[in-house]
């Protein structure tokens, strides 16, 4: 890359460590945290190491949205402070050098870091998610399959029992007697030759091929009677809910957000929760940036000081975290009340006011400098 100075190259590797290592110990301890979470239905399901290794993979994108911005943060709070101990600052300050102009490489990455966060929250979470959600469904269906044993009745959940003869060889199942009596009034009796369990969107669902139902009710004696030669059974809906499946927020694509379905009703009643979390998907990259001048004009921005600069790192670690709380809470304010705006000035507002400090430029509200004239005499 030609147009780099070696002033900016130098900068670029002294922050390359501390990002790249920042990035992976953050991203490893908290994607360890949430991969406990996925445990226990990796081990009832007798899924191996790489089933619990895709499963945990897939949070990660989930984790760089906030690590990211972080990361950047920390590696420049790093790289400055290296740098001032080893008084390099301090000479390119003497040689003429600009805050502005030592800021620019390091704003540089904050810029690919806000690149990076936009294009994971917009689109890449949203898809690990689903994908995420899929596998989770594929394994229930697996697991509620081989919990299946020949000549054994197995129930699932309350109200509903299933019993198969023989397990063939290609996973179906031949010779089924089910007992689905989940509604007193109504209690149903399904025989079939042939099943296969198998996973859909509404959770796994048992396909029967060749038998009949039959249905009593508690008022009358009489069996109606009903042949099939094909039916479907959904073994994953235990309770009588009959509400469809909704999307996670973290699930849904930012059109999904911003554009929500108000056929459905769920949608209808959160669609202020819906625009307030695509808004703030919108308003994710300007944090890395924020962050960073942050710890720019923390280690930069005020006088030379011999004493160190613990003090300075230290409220810049607060001012980051602040940021990023009132962030959460405004954009819990912002479903309610539909300052969507709020979001976008949270993280601009403090842009704008550092890098202006850092680049020198008069406020319009300051008073005019007054000009000294000397006269000879």
């Amino acid at each position: 890359m030609e147009w780099l100075t070696r002033l900016d190259k130098y900068i670029l590797r002294q922050l390359a460590t501390p990002l790249i290592f920042a990035v992976t110990v953050i991203t490893s301890i908290v994607w360890l945290t949430q991969s406990l979470q996925r445990l226990e239905l990796v081990v009832e399901s007798g899924q191996g190491w790489g089933g619990f290794f895709w499963l945990t993979l897939l949070l990660v994108p989930s984790l760089l949205i906030v690590v990211v911005p972080f990361a950047v943060f920390g590696a420049a709070l790093f790289m400055l402070q290296r740098l001032h101990a080893d008084s390099e600052i301090a000479v390119l300050f003497a040689a003429g050098v600009s805050k502005l102009r030592l800021a620019l490489p390091v704003l540089f990455v904050a810029f690919l870091g806000a690149i990076a966060t936009l294009w994971i929250s917009i689109d890449l979470m949203p898809r690990s998610y689903r994908i995420l959600k899929q596998e989770v469904a594929n394994i229930r269906a697996d697991f509620a399959s081989l919990v299946l044993r020949d000549g054994e009745f197995t129930p699932f959940g309350e109200g509903f029992t299933i019993y198969i003869e023989e397990t063939l060889s290609d996973g179906a199942f031949r010779g089924l007697l089910i007992n689905d009596y989940r509604k007193p009034d109504e209690i149903q009796t399904y025989m079939a030759q042939f099943g296969r369990m198998r996973d859909t969107e509404e959770g796994p669902v048992l396909f029967l091929s060749n038998g009949n139902i039959q249905k009593s009710t508690t008022d009358e004696q009489s069996v109606d009677i009903i042949n099939f030669s094909r039916t479907a059974i959904n073994v994953g809906s235990y309770n009588m809910k009959t509400d469809e499946i909704q999307l996670e927020l973290t699930e849904r694509y930012l059109s999904e957000l911003l554009r929500p379905d108000m056929s459905n009703k769920w949608d209808r009643e959160n669609v202020g929760k819906l625009a307030a979390e695509g808004h703030a998907r919108l308003a994710s990259p300007f944090y890395p940036i924020a962050y960073t001048l942050i710890a720019l004009y923390a280690l930069i921005g005020g006088e030379y000081s011999r004493r160190g600069y613990s003090f300075r790192i230290a409220a810049a670690c607060l001012s980051a975290a602040g940021l990023r709380i009132l962030a959460f809470l405004v954009q819990s304010a912002a479903a309610e009340n539909g300052a969507y705006w709020a979001l976008y000035l949270l993280p601009i507002l403090p842009t704008v006011v550092i890098f202006a400090l850092l680049a020198d430029i008069p406020s319009p509200f300051s008073l005019p400098k007054t000009t000294q004239i000397t006269a000879s005499v």
